[in-house]
């Protein structure tokens, strides 16, 4: 298994709601709401999306760079079809901004078989990842740049790092021929990467590998200190 992680993926962010450690102790009747161990609490942030609201920039773009703009596919190296999906006013060609259902966008990604896209054999899109895009254009398709919630001190595999590797790496790093031969799609194969350090050395962009993602800048120092603090404790399957 190589030691140079290829994380193909998009994110824009670089500063995500940031949770900070609350010191609250829970003996305590007038402060129950922390105290032993990494408990938060919630810190203002003046780009904090508003509660439904899904932002563009943070969410929708790096999932379709990941899933669609890759080598072959949807990039400007390749632009297959003549469509590109790299940037919000492409994304927004494709889209009927209010209704999701006249969307080519969406109507591809929902379709099965081999009209299917992304094609195989890289995976399909999850139900919860098209129900963000269609959410996305239900709310009118807008260039939104607020930050998603993020904390730092939740990091399950499941529910915390399994996600972010899904939506920023899956795109590339799936199916039956993963680029650069780093497939990423379940707790064994990432398990492999955090034992040989390369997933942290990747994303952290220390010297020696190779940076990433590769484009739009590297994860959100949250989403790093969450996919850290997941290592450091073992690199669980929880």
């Amino acid at each position: 298994m190589t030691a140079v992680l290829f994380l193909t993926g998009y994110m824009a962010c670089t500063t995500d709601p940031y949770l900070g450690d609350n010191t609250s102790d829970p003996t305590d009747p007038n402060n129950p709401g922390g105290g032993g161990g990494d408990t938060t609490t919630v810190t203002t942030d003046p780009n904090a999306c508003p509660e439904g609201t899904i932002s563009f920039q943070k969410e929708v773009l790096p999932l379709l760079v990941s899933g669609c703009a890759v080598s072959g596919c949807h990039n400007a190296a390749s632009h297959k079809e003549g469509v590109i999906l790299e940037t919000y006013a492409q994304v927004k060609s494709r889209v009927k901004a209010g209704n999701a259902t006249s969307s080519k966008l969406y109507r591809v990604l929902s379709q099965g078989g081999g009209d299917r896209m992304p094609p195989p054999p890289y995976d399909a899109f999850t139900a919860e990842q098209k129900d963000l895009i269609k959410n996305w254009i239900n709310q009118g398709a807008e260039n939104t740049d607020c930050n998603p919630a993020c904390n730092p001190a939740n990091f399950g595999f499941a529910a915390d790092i399994l996600p972010i590797i899904k939506n920023s790496c899956n795109g590339c790093h799936s199916g039956t021929s993963p680029q650069g031969s780093v497939n990423l799609t379940d707790y064994n194969h990432i398990k492999g990467y955090v034992d040989n350090g390369s997933l942290l050395g990747a994303i952290q962009r220390q010297a020696g590998f190779n940076p990433m993602p590769p484009t739009g800048g590297p994860l959100s120092d949250c989403r790093i200190e969450q996919i850290r603090k997941w290592v450091d404790a073992g690199a669980p399957n929880n």
